[in-house]
């Protein structure tokens, strides 16, 4: 049941998504399994149990409406594998309890927790009375927490130098695209009263999923005065099936089209100053900035592309594996039908900083350097900047390269993006 055909382009979403299949067992009876899984057609994967004796698909535990079921999250108490919760996208990574009292506790945690967000139990004694507890969110990087004889103390953070009350709030949101289709987003909110100048902050993948807790750039730029959003645009997985699989061949589309929209509806809802927008993103999202750049008609002043995939068909055919059909197909779509920004240079019309690292293993540092080449050939504005030694994803940037990065984004969104600065 596990097995699954990579010709298929209709398992593209489990392969790629990572998150259905059996994730758990029933205690009470081992040929039960815990089943992630859309069966018959269904668009959100829900929980269900799996018979190993007949081999069928039985009783749905759980299903929510607008996101599919991720994970399962089982009692506190070690050894106890008793189900406590489905775990699902929305506001953050929300659960739906079977165990009363994990529920009742969690609650009574998240109350006791200052800036309370995203709460988790990351050990617990036997007996159940003493547990060290973790919290993650928009104002809170970091912090853990001990709970013993009924008290709850701070052990520490994460990032102990940062004021709670100096950090924003983000909002869930859902908004509609063009052709209809519900995208949900994430907006971080500056101080102050808008319309704020907005930066658009693609994530990376573009096959993943995102739920807010702590987001270093999502702070750093509401801090310097900037709303800003981070669409979960079709492809992002956590959404259901046909979120994912209305992206295909969609690259500089549709997928684009969504992070627009979402930029545009913030601008309806009276939020955004429409002459002061911005995108930024790293990976996937830089190159999504890079596309935006040569839209026409364009809703942007400029553009930030982090670590982009700017030459996306030399990226394809460097390291396709055309024995999985389906995999090569999909990816074929993404590097030589979808829009190539490098092949779109003549139709820039705003300004563009790229940003890559040397060492960059994952998008590898030819593709800054050739679009360098043949954006400076075409006489375009724009600046490049070489992060020396480091590799591609943020964990690897060291503190000296974060220093120049945000040092530099701050410093041009504020004086070159667009006429005046943003």
């Amino acid at each position: 049941f596990q097995e699954f055909d990579l010709n298929d382009p209709k398992n593209l979403y489990r392969v790629l998504g990572g998150f259905h299949g059996i994730v758990g067992f029933d205690p009470g009876n081992p040929n039960i399994g815990y089943l992630i899984e859309n069966p018959n057609g269904e668009d959100k994967a829900g929980l269900y149990e799996f018979d190993f004796t007949t081999g069928k698909i039985g009783k749905k535990l759980f299903q929510a409406q607008d996101a599919d079921v991720m994970s399962i999250q089982l009692h506190s108490i070690p050894g106890n594998d008793k189900l406590a919760a489905a775990r699902y996208s929305g506001r953050i990574m929300e659960r739906h309890w079977f165990d009363e009292d994990e529920k009742a506790l969690y609650e009574a945690l998240e109350k006791q927790i200052p800036y309370s967000y995203q709460v988790a139990i990351s050990s617990r004694s036997l007996d159940g009375k003493s547990m060290i507890v973790t919290n993650r969110g928009p104002r809170d990087p970091g912090s853990f927490w001990l709970v013993m004889d009924g008290k709850l103390a701070k052990l520490g953070s994460r990032n102990p130098l940062l004021n709670p009350e100096q950090l924003a709030d983000v909002e869930y949101i859902r908004y509609k695209a063009r052709d209809g289709r519900v995208i949900p987003g994430y907006v971080t909110k500056p101080k102050g009263t808008g319309p704020f100048p907005l930066i658009v902050l693609p994530h990376g993948g573009p096959q993943v999923n995102e739920i807010i807790t702590f987001d270093e750039w999502g702070q750093l730029l509401a801090n310097a005065g900037y709303m800003v959003l981070q669409p979960q645009y079709r492809m992002s997985v956590g959404w259901g099936q046909d979120h994912f699989d209305a992206a295909y061949g969609e690259h500089g589309g549709t997928m684009q089209d969504d992070k627009d929209d979402g930029a545009l509806y913030l601008v309806e809802q009276g939020l955004v100053d429409p002459n002061r927008m911005a995108m930024f993103g790293w990976s996937y999202g830089g190159y999504a900035a890079l596309v935006a750049a040569s839209r026409d008609p364009q809703i942007y002043q400029c553009v930030i592309a982090g670590a982009a995939v700017a030459d996306a068909e030399k990226q394809y055919l460097g390291r396709r594996n055309p024995d999985l059909k389906a995999l090569d197909e999909w990816s074929k779509r993404r590097g030589t039908i979808g829009i190539n920004p490098i092949n779109e240079v003549d139709k820039v019309n705003i300004p563009v900083l790229m940003v890559h690292g040397e060492d960059d293993r994952r998008v590898m540092y030819y593709h800054m350097t050739d679009y360098q080449k043949k954006f400076e050939a075409a006489g375009k504005t724009g600046e490049f900047v070489t992060l020396e030694d480091a590799d591609h994803f943020y964990n690897t940037l060291m503190y000296r390269h974060q220093q120049q990065f945000f040092t530099k984004m701050l410093d041009y969104l504020a004086n070159d993006c667009g006429p005046g600065g943003l």
